[in-house]
């Protein structure tokens, strides 16, 4: 099988590699050149996936069985505090970057009748304090992988679903809460930036991916305890209890 990740050079992407590799060619795309150097007993390309031309010059003739669309960004702020180029980051980074992809991809995905798994996140589902630009650029992945998946007879079409994870990516979001030193929400973000980040171990996270880019054959999984029981919440719960339990954020 010929299995192309994209973002798998850090995080959970990084993880489902560890477990892809082991029977089949895998071919990892990253924009951090460190990181890829790292990897061992796969094919490594550099790449920005927000450079559409850069894409199609790499990815258009790309012979591939799975696509995996796991790259990402997330900056944790207040709607207030962050700028506008924030909210364009998450945009162009985790939503525009998937269509680049997707685009490229598709005509060799036709004749190897394969299949597109784009990671998106429980944040894509329910709105999270502090995330806006995170869920509003995940809740637009999700979007686009559900009209995807129905305009598509030959190429299957899954979305992925994780809570947190210790890989680092929620700490690395967080740090971002230290440029707002006028903010008012300082006393919250404090208290966030000084709480330990709970999450699944990466291992199980992405053997748990792995396992689905191989396998599955669902419309849409989610990966963690916590993921599950959001996603039940925001089907069954009235908004208004949802808001309540995150009132203490506001201000």
């Amino acid at each position: 099988m010929k299995i192309l990740v994209i973002g798998g050079a850090n995080g959970i992407g990084l993880k489902a590699v560890k477990w892809l590799k082991k029977n089949n060619k895998v071919s990892v795309v990253d924009r951090d050149s460190n990181a890829l150097d790292q990897l061992k007993g796969v094919e490594k390309h550099v790449l920005d996936i927000t450079n559409r031309q850069k894409v199609f010059e790499q990815l258009e003739d790309f012979e591939t069985d799975i696509v995996v669309n796991c790259a990402g960004v997330q900056k944790q702020g207040s709607v207030e505090d962050m700028r506008i180029e924030d909210f364009e980051e998450h945009i162009y980074h985790n939503y525009i970057g998937t269509i680049n992809v997707v685009h490229a991809c598709l005509p060799e995905l036709r004749k190897s009748k394969g299949k597109i798994v784009n990671v998106s996140s429980i944040a894509g589902r329910i709105g999270l304090p502090f995330l806006s630009g995170y869920c509003a650029s995940k809740y637009a992945v999700e979007g686009f992988t559900d009209s995807l998946r129905r305009e598509l007879k030959d190429v299957d079409v899954v979305l992925v679903e994780p809570g947190r994870v210790k890989t680092g990516f929620n700490e690395n979001g967080r740090s971002n809460l230290t440029k707002y030193d006028n903010s008012k929400y300082l006393d919250l973000y404090e208290e966030k930036l000084n709480e330990d980040v709970k999450g699944l171990s990466p291992e199980k996270a992405g053997k748990q991916l792995a396992k689905i880019i191989l396998y599955g054959k669902k419309p849409r999984y989610t990966i963690t305890s916590e993921a599950k029981f959001l996603s039940k919440a925001e089907k069954f719960l009235p908004s208004r209890v949802i808001d309540y339990i995150f009132r203490k954020y506001r201000r």
